[in-house]
């Protein structure tokens, strides 16, 4: 398949929720039952989560629009994933 529909963001807060992450990227067209949250080994966030938008050009638009922008006081890094 061609380019991908999934973000991974990095730099969550740890206190992060998937509604956080939801409210974040609100106005984007994503599926909200496939939003991710990395857990570490000691069992909290790992300040990662990956979110899939229902197409790679919806994916494009949200890391365009959205990298770099803040939650809370943390500034959150977007990544495509292929």
């Amino acid at each position: 398949a061609g380019g991908g529909s999934t973000i991974k963001v990095r730099g969550l807060p740890f206190r992060a929720t998937l509604n956080d992450i939801a409210d974040f990227f609100r106005g984007y067209d994503f599926v909200p039952e496939l939003i991710q949250m990395g857990i570490g080994a000691d069992g909290r966030s790992s300040g990662e989560a990956w979110i899939t938008f229902t197409s790679p050009s919806e994916a494009t638009r949200a890391l365009m629009d959205r990298n770099r922008q803040s939650m809370g006081n943390r500034y959150l890094e977007l990544f495509a994933c292929n």
